[in-house]
């Protein structure tokens, strides 16, 4: 055989692998140069006469599968099913969570690299992106882009420091998204994932592309509401101690937090480790445990401590009431609370009937495009009293918490590319789905 004939049939081998591989291998998504290619290739389910267009870049890596319509069933999405089935956890350590199916198919954690998250306002060097440059790129922003982002005072904390409001596309759309950040203080690395996802959105308005529909056609069709930051005093405590509390009665509270903590056993940390580690507001109330939904019979924390107190009553604290005034307000079809860490979407706080297919759904439009496993909350004993809970349970609104990272809080910025790359096309797909 000569040389000319063994080229051509290496050739042919490796042609052959390549289309092998292609065909038998699903990824989690695209690049959105390729999404431009794959308009119309979206599936589609339907669950309760709502239609489901999960992205196929998300479940699909070839053209040629991509075009076979996702499974549907009568009763749930395509794998929601499995996301009941979620073992316990304690996503606070920091553990990868496991024990479910992924409704985007068995190689939903495969995670190819997406582009990176723009760079034009939003500094991405430091993980302790802080209030006031928040505050700073949120003008900026709203000055470039006035006819598409406007900023929303829906509260100010106990310091004095307004909580903002981003709010991104039609604002006369009857399909309003919600989703807040931070609400945990260490737990900051949320608020720079939302400030990306905001500028990623006015960033790229006219050429960003997500499956068949652009971003602006997006946007037409839906309003997303952000809160960035829903707890900045308690950031403010985490990145800077003490000393970034202004009022002196409030700074009496948080050293008699810390000395009670070191006396009940709670700490042995220094001060400055355990400010860092602060989750609570500047008074000491865990906000993640002041929602009205099991509040009654949560224990926690009997007094101000830097987590697990929950407060004097629910919805005690004015950085709750702006959550839950800013979703009353919006009249949100969905809400999405970033925590970490963990790599882990809760849902399913106890609901059932329509309320659970919802927040089925949902979850299983989170897991594609995250990839993370899903974990039932009842199932794994979450504490009660948190956003979420509180949303799907009083109010039948859906609504997941999403645990981003895998190392102890506060997450260095190392982690942000791998957080982005699991969060950047979730907007735009929310915006698809729910259009």
């Amino acid at each position: 055989m000569n040389k000319k004939m063994l080229l051509v049939i290496a050739g042919l081998a490796v042609v052959s692998l390549l289309i092998g591989v292609m065909l038998g291998t699903n990824v989690k998504r695209m690049k959105r140069s390729d999404k431009a290619d794959a308009a119309g290739s979206n599936a589609k389910s339907e669950q309760n006469a709502t239609e489901i267009e999960l992205s196929q870049s998300a479940v699909h890596k070839n053209d040629e599968s991509a075009q076979q319509p996702a499974e549907s069933s009568d009763e749930t999405v395509a794998g929601t099913a499995s996301l009941s089935d979620g073992g316990s956890s304690d996503a606070g350590a920091g553990q990868n969570i496991s024990g479910t199916d992924s409704a985007a198919g068995s190689d939903a954690d495969v995670n190819l690299q997406t582009e990176p998250a723009p760079a034009e306002y939003v500094s991405k060097d430091n993980a302790n992106y802080t209030y006031e440059q928040m505050m700073e790129d949120l003008e900026e922003m709203s000055a470039a882009y006035p006819s598409l982002l406007t900023v929303n005072i829906c509260g100010t904390s106990l310091d004095g420091r307004d909580i903002p409001e981003a709010i991104i596309g039609n604002r006369e759309s009857t399909k309003h998204i919600f989703i807040q950040a931070s609400i945990h203080a260490r737990e900051h690395i949320n608020t720079l994932l939302a400030m990306a996802q905001i500028e990623q959105l006015l960033v790229h308005h006219a050429d960003g592309v997500y499956v068949d529909a652009t971003y602006d056609e997006l946007l037409s069709q839906v309003c997303f509401h952000i809160l960035p930051m829903s707890n900045p005093d308690g950031v403010t405590i985490s990145q800077m101690g003490i000393d970034g509390i202004r009022d002196e009665e409030l700074k009496e509270i948080l050293r008699g937090c810390y000395q009670n903590d070191l006396d009940n056993g709670r700490t042995s940390s220094d001060i400055d480790s355990y400010w860092r580690k602060w989750k609570a507001n500047a008074r000491g109330v865990d906000l993640n445990r002041n929602f009205d939904a099991g509040w009654e019979t949560y224990e926690g924390v009997s007094y101000p401590s830097s987590d697990h107190y929950k407060g004097v009553a629910p919805v005690s604290e004015p950085e709750t009431q702006a959550i839950v005034n800013a979703v009353h307000a919006c009249g949100a079809v969905l809400t999405i609370s970033y925590h970490s860490t963990g790599s882990v979407i809760y849902w399913d706080y106890g609901s059932n009937g329509e309320v659970y297919d919802a927040d089925a759904m949902l979850a299983n439009i989170v897991q594609a495009i995250t990839g993370y496993s899903a974990v039932s909350s009842v199932q794994s004993s979450q504490d009660a009293a948190g956003c979420s809970d509180y949303f799907v349970l009083k109010e039948g609104t859906p609504s997941v918490t999403i645990e981003n990272g895998y190392s102890e809080c506060p997450i260095g910025i190392e982690e942000f590319p791998s957080i982005w790359n699991s969060n950047a096309e979730l907007l735009p797909a929310l915006a698809l789905n729910y259009r």
